[in-house]
């Protein structure tokens, strides 16, 4: 279950961002999340919602903006699309892939009031 400390770094990073605006309460946070980042949607905001509490960012909701898995081909170069980890290239065939997009989960912005 490391969603707990996931959320437990989101919570450091947008208190600090709150503080800095000299904000009272944090509405709502907007996350990218990478598919290949083995990350729980559920547990995820189970664990804000436990974390958050007492916080600038308590009843904030999460918004996750998903980012679909993305390679490089090592052997033909070409630029495809992954859903897991150890997929094969569809154009070639090669098992060496170079994940470029997917693996992130990152605060894109928040709303406070």
């Amino acid at each position: 279950m490391h969603e707990l400390w996931l959320c437990k770094s989101i919570l450091e990073l947008i208190t600090q961002e709150a503080a800095a605006k000299k904000c009272h309460r944090v509405k709502t946070i907007i996350l990218e999340l990478g598919q290949l980042s083995a990350v729980d949607l559920d547990s995820l905001n189970f664990s804000f919602k436990v974390i958050a509490q007492g916080s600038v960012a308590q009843n904030a909701e999460l918004l996750v903006i998903d980012v679909h898995g993305e390679a490089v081909c090592n052997a033909c170069h070409a630029k495809v699309p992954v859903k897991q980890y150890y997929d094969d290239c569809p154009k070639c065939g090669s098992h060496s892939l170079s994940i470029t997009q997917g693996e992130e989960l990152r605060i894109k912005s928040m709303v406070v009031e």
